[in-house]
């Protein structure tokens, strides 16, 4: 027995010994072969051979013929350890099951494999661990367990096995969602019971009546499609009677486009989302319907599109529907999913010719004029989503459709930019969001912080000449609004102050966040609040008005409103914009407070009073502080070694600090830091803005100058050293974190 023992402690190589890992027992073993030392496996023994052993078998060879009868011994006995290995791995087989490499989520070596010359290796070849292999996947998820429950409370998704590198399972457990929070929780308790909703049959059973639909398409010609002009109405109206008349309403009959009930259903959630509430409810859908028919039906749109596989067949249908979807995407949760599928939409045009629709294009005026209106659509959504991507895919070089005509659908006559019609507010916002690709490739290639707020100060006057300028008088507020004139005008004009205030903080946002602090950017800081200003001051009236609930406007002011804490966090509770910024602030949070079905009021409002307790905190207000909560020692107000008798002195802000308490669910915790007051100034040309009731038509034309403020900058001659900003500037923008917060969610 002993001799057997000592037999087989001589069939692993020497390599496998010395390193303490299983060999194959193959000449050469398996873990050589790997390695590429093929010529060094040996038989050797860990212990000095004896002189039975000869020394043949011990020099390195690639065929395992013996010289000497003890060699033929020890190859008899390396195949018997062989077989009965063989023996051992298939009864424990037949008892547990043992993934294969490729099903543990890697491909076994090349050099595993055993030569074909040797039918015995040919089965012998198994992928060999080492002993210090990593820990199981289960371990993994014990260690990280505190992590992937504290991700599921923000409604996000951590997975331990995630592996940049390896390639992804083929299958997806059970639930799978996206990150978008409304695939996270269901709309109500009705998905199980029905089954899989990306039936035609599901889709059925949510198309309310034939008149409540035509309600709902009539809303949206005549309150939401001059907002984004993504279809031609006289078209999808002809179609709807055609869906009625042939179809008898039903999806399922054979023959019916699913990428136009794609379309349908998208106009369908964009009306009753943004709908106000006595509108929806004259309609018959009451607030839980409501907020159920909104998500169901926006899935509905997107189930439609996958079932009729649009990334394979491209239609224009598909890129109407995707625009559309997006007036109701933002306030109903699926703004991650909207963002792909605008992407998809910009290829699937440009396969279809849509970014080619010049002046002597082929085709129909009816047929042409569509096309520009939904390409038109899809740059000025792709343009304004460069200042939170950096990035943008329609390059406007390649651009070379004309824009969507001034007309009325009714006779198509082409008509002067100032008398408005379905198209003239689209017409106009494109031109706006055309300068934001021009902007990011100014500042792609400027190399210092001078000559890039260069380009910032150059975008700014040229938005603000087309704000003041170059705009349609019936979009301008001082002109009287004419009997004759769409009912959307009221709505449009907000709509483009508080979207263009938007755009200027927009063009400013590099330098934002160091306004606050370094006097050089003075300009900028004042020109933000005035646009925040703006934008809180249109939202308010719209919160009184009966118009469409646009989603821009929550978004903009929670923009604004985020702004004017930053403002005020900068200020001691002496000055009186500290509590003027306080006071607006709280007056935007209970307006959200009132918006139903809306994830932007929602995060918002979170947000929000989570920066309104730190500036209770940090001005040391504490009866403003919830319940309980004291003001902790050191959140006075004051610089870290200032002077507690200056008439003037900031408070510091780590919005780093407040971000990761704000996501471990404490809105505090931010620690304090210096901040550099200094004298307010405004380069040459460019007006110095007042810092209240200011609406942005009055942007270029409003000239006077706070008391107390000097020359204006000498860009001829500038201080280099103003303009020198703190390492990471680009990657750390204090502000853009902020809205990353507002616009992804973490707690529901």
């Amino acid at each position: 027995m002993s001799g057997t023992a000592a037999a087989r402690s001589r069939t692993a190589c020497t390599p496998c010994t010395r390193r303490k890992v299983k060999c194959s027992k193959t000449f050469p073993c398996n873990n050589c072969v790997r390695r590429g030392e093929q010529d060094f496996c040996n038989l050797e023994a860990t212990h000095p051979p004896s002189p039975a052993t000869p020394v043949a078998a011990r020099i390195p060879s690639t065929t395992p013929r013996p010289t000497t009868h003890q060699g033929e011994i020890d190859f008899l006995r390396r195949r018997v350890a062989e077989l009965e290995d063989r023996a051992h791995t298939s009864a424990a087989e037949s008892t547990q099951f043992h993934p294969s490499p490729a099903e543990r989520g890697g491909m076994p070596p090349v050099g595993d494999a055993a030569p074909a010359s040797s039918p015995l290796t040919e089965h012998a070849t198994t992928v060999v661990e080492p002993a210090d292999e990593p820990p199981e996947a289960n371990d993994a998820v014990i260690k990280d367990a505190a992590s992937i429950l504290e991700f599921l409370a923000w409604g996000r998704r951590k997975d331990p096995e995630c592996n940049t590198v390896g390639l992804p399972k083929v299958t997806l457990a059970a639930g799978g969602a996206s990150g978008d929070v409304s695939d996270l929780r269901p709309a109500d308790g009705l998905a199980e019971p029905f089954g899989d909703r990306s039936s035609l049959a599901f889709m059925q059973l949510l198309l309310p009546s034939r008149d409540q639909v035509w309600q709902l398409v009539d809303y949206h010609q005549e309150c939401l499609l001059w907002y984004h002009g993504s279809y031609f109405a006289p078209t999808f109206r002809s179609e709807l009677d055609g869906f009625y008349e042939r179809y008898r309403g039903s999806v399922e009959s054979p023959g019916v486009n699913l990428q136009w009930v794609a379309l349908l259903f998208a106009v369908m959630s964009g009306s009753l989302t943004c709908a106000p509430t006595e509108q929806a409810q004259a309609w018959g859908f009451r607030d839980p319907e409501r907020e159920t028919l909104c998500k169901r039906w926006f899935q509905a749109a997107v189930s439609c599109l996958n079932r009729a596989e649009y990334a394979s067949n491209h239609s224009i249908l598909s890129c109407q529907a995707i625009a559309t979807l997006t007036i109701s995407a933002h306030l109903l949760g699926f703004s991650n999913m909207q963002s792909v599928m605008l992407a998809a939409a910009v290829r699937i045009a440009q396969s279809l010719g849509l970014h080619r629709l010049g002046p002597g294009a082929p085709g129909g005026v009816v047929q042409k004029e569509t096309g520009r209106r939904v390409w038109s659509q899809l740059c000025s959504q792709d343009w304004f989503s460069i200042p939170f991507s950096e990035s943008y895919l329609v390059n406007p070089l390649y651009s070379q459709s004309t824009p969507p005509a001034n007309c009325h659908d009714e006779d198509m006559l082409s008509l002067p930019d100032n008398e408005p019609t379905i198209t003239g507010y689209c017409r106009f916002l494109s031109t706006v969001a055309s300068l934001m690709p021009q902007l990011q490739d100014g500042l792609l290639s400027c190399n210092t912080p001078y000559t890039r707020y260069e380009q910032v100060l150059k975008w700014d006057a040229r938005l603000r000449t087309l704000a003041t300028v170059d705009r349609p008088i019936f979009l301008a507020n001082q002109v009287p609004i004419e009997p004759h004139w769409p009912r959307w005008i009221p709505w449009a004009r907000r709509a483009l102050a508080i979207s263009s205030g938007h755009k200027i903080i927009m063009i400013h946002r590099s330098c934002l966040s160091e306004s606050f602090t370094n006097p050089a950017f003075a300009f900028t800081r004042r020109t933000c609040l005035a646009a925040s200003k703006t934008i809180i001051k249109e939202y308010k009236a719209v919160a009184r008005e009966d118009g469409p609930i646009l989603w821009i406007h929550q978004a903009f002011s929670v923009a604004a409103s985020i702004i004017l804490i930053l403002d005020v966090l900068h200020r001691v509770p002496g000055e009186r914009e500290h509590a003027e910024h306080k006071q607006l602030v709280e007056e935007i949070v209970e307006i959200l407070g009132q918006c139903c079905n809306s994830m932007i009021a929602a995060r918002g409002i979170k947000l929000l009073r989570a920066l309104l307790d730190q500036v209770a905190r940090i001005s040391g207000d504490e009866a403003a502080l919830p319940q309980g909560q004291k003001r902790r020692r050191g959140d006075d107000g004051l610089v870290p070694g200032g002077n507690p008798q200056s008439p003037r002195r900031s408070t510091g802000f780590n919005v780093p600090e407040f971000v990761k308490a704000f996501c471990e669910g404490n809105g505090g915790g931010a620690q304090q830091q210096p901040s550099r007051p200094g004298r307010t100034v405004a380069p040459p040309g460019l007006p110095a803005l007042p810092g209240e009731d200011i609406v942005l038509a009055g942007y270029g034309a409003e000239n006077s100058q706070q008391p107390g403020e000097g020359d204006l900058m000498d860009f001829g001659q500038p201080d280099v050293s103003s303009f020198f900003l703190p390492p990471g500037l680009e990657v750390t923008n204090g502000f853009e974190n902020l809205l990353y917060l507002a616009n992804h969610d973490f707690s529901f």
